[in-house]
């Protein structure tokens, strides 16, 4: 792993002109394109570069290294899961029906962005696992911080779901866990097909949220 954190890690990828935004949005693309299909440790600059269809320098005026590179991909995977859901958690409705909406966002995200999210579920256990510097773990604590954010959406519903009488959840952190674990999984099994059809994709996710908010109680 590359040891040097880009400063632009800690901020947002939406600084400066519009064209400098574009470019580091094509080269975060064109990164977890190849972190999914070949891994984080195992993919390097040129990779990416390659994916790209551009030079490596283009790349390195961006990012100073591979890690900073991942790092904003993690931060867009989330910003895609927040977009999702954070519109539903005010919807006027009972609290297993928004679980179920949520849940079905959830995983429609999984799989429009796959690439995403399945880089950051890789890449976290190569993190674990290895050799880091305090700052990667610095950065890698604020993003872990992010998810966590993320998943106490979901856990508010539930309290409020068994503060109305609607669930029965003896524990909230279990069942949040077991909620999210089921759908993040999404990402291990699914795979992309370019002759299915938004229907078909749709139908998946309504099937998934459905099972695991509903389990498979009659």
């Amino acid at each position: 792993m590359d040891e040097h954190i880009d400063d632009d890690t800690l901020t947002d990828a939406t600084e400066g002109a519009a064209p400098k935004h574009d470019s580091r949005r094509e080269i975060i693309e064109a990164a977890a394109q190849c972190f999914m299909l070949k891994g984080l440790d195992k993919a390097t600059m040129d990779d990416i570069a390659d994916v790209l269809g551009a030079t490596k320098g283009r790349v390195y005026h961006h990012f100073r290294s591979k890690n900073a590179i991942y790092f904003a991909v993690y931060r867009q995977a989330m910003q895609y899961c927040f977009d999702a859901i954070t519109p539903l958690i005010s919807l006027d409705t009972s609290s297993i029906s928004k679980l179920e909406l949520m849940a079905h966002a959830h995983a429609r995200v999984m799989m429009d962005t796959l690439p995403y999210q399945r880089s950051i579920r890789l890449g976290v256990e190569v993190y674990l696992r290895g050799s880091t510097t305090e700052a990667e773990r610095a950065v890698l604590r604020e993003l872990i911080t992010l998810r966590n954010d993320y998943e106490n959406l979901y856990r508010e519903v539930l309290r409020a779901g068994v503060a109305q009488g609607e669930l029965d959840v003896p524990s909230i952190e279990i069942a949040s866990r077991a909620l999210m674990g089921a759908l993040n999984g999404l990402v291990d099994w699914y795979r992309i097909r370019p002759d299915q059809s938004e229907g078909e994709r749709d139908a998946l996710a309504r099937a998934l949220a459905h099972a695991v908010v509903h389990g498979t109680t009659a």
